[in-house]
C-alpha cells in the first residue's frame, strides 16, 4: 500500500551505507523523540534510549533473520532476470503439482535486469527493464545449480508469481545463502554483506528485508536497559518486500505474513500493562503482530490463516533468555484472567492507518518511511497527521538520515512516562 503523506526527501538524506561503514557505531545513529500527546519533538542519539523510557515498560522486538532474498538467474531459453523472493507459502505446495518435487512455493517478484551489465540494484524497481516473460511450467536457474518451476501469477498481487523451489529446508537455505543477496535499492550504491542487514536479535530466518528499527540495538544498550529496569520479548513476524515496483499494487495490496507471538511476550504484555507500563513496539513489523494477536484475543475465532511451519523460530527460548533486559524482580506477574494478546502463531493481514486505536502498543520505534510509503498510515495511528508532518519536516530539517541504515524515530507517550516528560528540544 501506498501512502497519502507526502513530502520530498532530497538524496542527500538517503542513507547509503550503514552506521558502522560512516564511523558510527550502530547505537550512535540519531533518535528522534515525538511526544504523542504534545507533537514536540527532541534530539538524541539511540545510545540515550534507556533514559528515554520508564522503569517498568516493556519493549517488544522482532526477531527475524533477514534472507539473501535477491537472486540472479536466468530462464530455461538465457535470459537473464531478478527474483526477489516476498513470503513462503505455509500451505506448501498442493498434490499433484508437476514439476514441484518436495521444495518449497515461494511469492516472488521477477524483475528484468538492465542489458549493458550494470548491477541491477542501482536501477529503481519500478525503472527496470520489463522482465522475460515466465509462464506457468517455465524452469528458472540460479546460481550454484538452484533451480525453481514457475507455477502462475499470484492471486492477489499481479506482479508476483508462485514458484516452486527443487529444495526445502535447511538444503534450501543453504542454497540462497550461496546463491543470493540482500535486497538492495538504488540508494545504496555497493553490496554490502547480509550480517549489515540484521539486528541483535536475528534468529530464524524468513524476513525478504530487515526489521530494521531493531537495528541499532547493541549488546550494551541491552545492558543499559536491564539496569533501568525496563523489559524486553520478542515476537516474530517474517516481513514481506517494501515496493513491488508497480504502483497501483503497493497501493492496494496488504500481504499475508506469518508471525508467533511467544506465551512468554503475551505474559509480559499484559503483566506491564496491568502494572502501569507501557508496550513500546520495535518496527511497525510488532505493531502489526501484537495488534492482531490482540484482535484473536478479543475473539473467540481461530487464528486467521494456516499456522506458520517456523523452522528454528519455534525454539528461540534460549536466545530470548540471554537477551533478556529485566531482571526478573523487576517484571511484575501477569495477572489472572485473559490477557490482552493471545499467544501463538498466525498471520496478520490487518491494515492499520488513520482512524485505528492501537489495543496494546503505547508507543513506536521505527525507521523514518520514505513519501507515500503504506508504513507513514501506520504511523498516523500514533501521532495525528499534522503532528506527523511537523516531525517529519524537523527531521528534513535537522539532516536525519532515512531507510534501513538511516536514524530512528521514538513516537512516546510521555504523559505517564519516563523522568525525562519534559524532553530538552
Amino acid at each position: 500500500m501506498r501512502s497519502a503523506v507526502r513530502f520530498r526527501l532530497p538524496p542527500e538524506l538517503e542513507a547509503a551505507a550503514p552506521p558502522e561503514a560512516r564511523g558510527l557505531r550502530r547505537d550512535h545513529v540519531r533518535l528522534l523523540v515525538v511526544d504523542r500527546a504534545t507533537g514536540s519533538v527532541a534530539h538524541h542519539r539511540f545510545h540515550e534510549l534507556p533514559r528515554l523510557l520508564a522503569p517498568g515498560d516493556l519493549l517488544v522486538v522482532n526477531d527475524s533473520r533477514t534472507l539473501p532474498a535477491s537472486l540472479l538467474g536466468h530462464t530455461a531459453g538465457g535470459e537473464p532476470l531478478e527474483v526477489r523472493l516476498a513470503a513462503r507459502d505455509e500451505r506448501g505446495a498442493g498434490p499433484g503439482e508437476a514439476g514441484t518435487g518436495s521444495g518449497e512455493r515461494w511469492a516472488a517478484l521477477v524483475l528484468g535486469v538492465p542489458a549493458d551489465g550494470t548491477d541491477p540494484a542501482l536501477v529503481a524497481t519500478d525503472a527496470r527493464p520489463a522482465a522475460p516473460p515466465v509462464a506457468a511450467g517455465e524452469r528458472i536457474v540460479f546460481a550454484g545449480g538452484l533451480g525453481a518451476t514457475v507455477l502462475g501469477r499470484h492471486e492477489e498481487a499481479a506482479p508476483l508469481v508462485w514458484l516452486a523451489f527443487d529444495l526445502a529446508g535447511e538444503r534450501l537455505a543453504e542454497a540462497l545463502h550461496r546463491a543470493g543477496r540482500p535486497v538492495r535499492y538504488a540508494y545504496v550504491p555497493r553490496a554490502w554483506p547480509l550480517h549489515h542487514y540484521q539486528t541483535l536479535f536475528a534468529a530464524g530466518p524468513g524476513s525478504a528485508e530487515m526489521a530494521s528499527a531493531g537495528r541499532p540495538f547493541t549488546v550494551q544498550t541491552l545492558r543499559d536497559l536491564r539496569h533501568r529496569g525496563i523489559g524486553l520479548a520478542t515476537i516474530s513476524l517474517h516481513a514481506g518486500l517494501s515496493t513491488y515496483g508497480d504502483t497501483a499494487t503497493d497501493r492496494r495490496y496488504v500481504p499475508a505474513e506469518p508471525y508467533l507471538v511467544p506465551e512468554a511476550t503475551a505474559a509480559a504484555v499484559t503483566a506491564h500493562r496491568a502494572a502501569g507500563g507501557r508496550v513500546i513496539a520495535v518496527g511497525t513489523t510488532v505493531v502489526r503482530a501484537l495488534e492482531t494477536a490482540a484482535v484473536r484475543a478479543a475473539s473467540s475465532d481461530p487464528p486467521p490463516g494456516s499456522t506458520p511451519r517456523w523452522g528454528s523460530v519455534v525454539e528461540p527460548e534460549g536466545a530470548r533468555s540471554r537477551l533478556s533486559t529485566a531482571p526478573a524482580r523487576t517484571v511484575p506477574e501477569a495477572p489472572a484472567g485473559p490477557g490482552l494478546v493471545r499467544p501463538g502463531a498466525g498471520v496478520s493481514r490487518l491494515r492499520i492507518g488513520p482512524g485505528y486505536r492501537p489495543a496494546v502498543v503505547d508507543g513506536l520505534l521505527t525507521g523514518l518511511h520514505e513519501p507515500e510509503a503504506s508504513h507513514l498510515d501506520l504511523l498516523v495511528a500514533f501521532l495525528d497527521r499534522p503532528a506527523l508532518d511537523q516531525a517529519y519536516a524537523a527531521a528534513l530539517d535537522s539532516g536525519y538520515l532515512w531507510h534501513e541504515f538511516g536514524d530512528v524515530c521514538l513516537l512516546l507517550p510521555t504523559d505517564e512516562g519516563p523522568e525525562s516528560a519534559g524532553l530538552p528540544a
